[in-house]
């Protein structure tokens, strides 16, 4: 790994994400890049119609803007200085705009995006995950690791595994990442619907990943997938979790948003999604 892209709200600045980019990126070698994200588009609607706004309102608007901007500026500062203080290689990049295309852009070089889980552009009403996340990790061209809004320690790795490609993709582009783990004890969890204890595809599966994690066991639970997946969850709250992205066909698509938005509801650990 040598590029990774810290996303920040502009406004409101992640702690969580700067601490663990940091950190990241010491051990990887790599070059950090600050993403601070400012959504202009409430701002110009309300100056396109600004003929029809009573003028005190107006200023207000223009206020409002200009606090913001040089909240960006501190936060910006803010980065840098920690960035030096560790020793990291950093960048910023100032994307005023609409935040998720400008972000889709920029994923397509990088190889890793941090995220928190609370990062939203709407003022009011947006739940976690919220809309701008659940759109980001649909469309997002590189891998994302969600952080959660508390930092914690990565004590051990669980792998959502149920037998599709991109689940098996997802594990390859967390041990290409981040071979510095390959010794976290590893779980490679499947869920099943039935009383079966198959893995789908098991000497394929155990060909491979034996090959890329040291220290690696396999569990099939049963059940419906998000509540024991959960379960298994609040039993080790200090996994990081690793699934595929989306896929393709509606029922994928349907299935892979509704896990991971629970987790990110609900379970309170770090979370890696690969897109094929």
């Amino acid at each position: 790994m040598k590029k990774i892209l810290a996303v920040f709200d502009g406004v409101n600045y992640s702690g969580n994400t700067s601490n663990f980019g940091i950190e990241l990126a010491q051990k990887t070698d790599s070059l950090l890049v600050g993403v601070f994200l400012h959504d202009l588009t409430y701002s110009r609607f309300v100056y396109t119609y600004a003929w029809d706004v009573p003028t005190q309102y107006y200023y207000g608007f223009q206020e409002i803007e200009e606090q913001e901007n040089l909240k960006i500026k501190e936060n910006v500062e803010v980065f840098k200085k920690f960035c030096s203080a560790a020793g990291v290689k950093h960048k910023i990049h100032l994307d005023n705009g609409v935040p998720l295309q400008e972000l889709l852009k920029e994923s397509a070089f990088a190889d890793l995006i941090l995220i928190d889980t609370t990062t939203s552009f709407l003022k009011i009403g947006d739940r976690s995950p919220s809309i701008f996340l659940k759109d980001l990790l649909s469309e997002a061209k590189s891998p994302i690791l969600i952080l959660p809004d508390k930092q914690q320690v990565i004590k051990d790795a669980v792998i959502a595994y149920d037998g599709s490609d991109s689940s098996v993709f997802a594990l390859k582009m967390f041990s290409y990442l981040f071979p510095e783990w390959d010794n976290l004890p590893t779980t490679v969890l499947t869920v099943n619907h039935s009383t079966s204890n198959h893995i789908p595809k098991n000497r394929d599966l155990k060909d491979l990943a034996g090959l890329h994690f040291k220290n690696i066991t396999y569990e099939v639970l049963n059940g419906e997938p998000e509540t024991e997946i959960k379960k298994h969850l609040r039993k080790h709250p200090e996994s990081i979790v690793i699934m595929g992205s989306y896929g393709r066909s509606t029922w994928s698509r349907m299935f892979h948003a509704s896990l991971s938005n629970k987790l990110l509801q609900d379970v309170k650990v770090p979370l890696f999604i690969a897109h094929q």
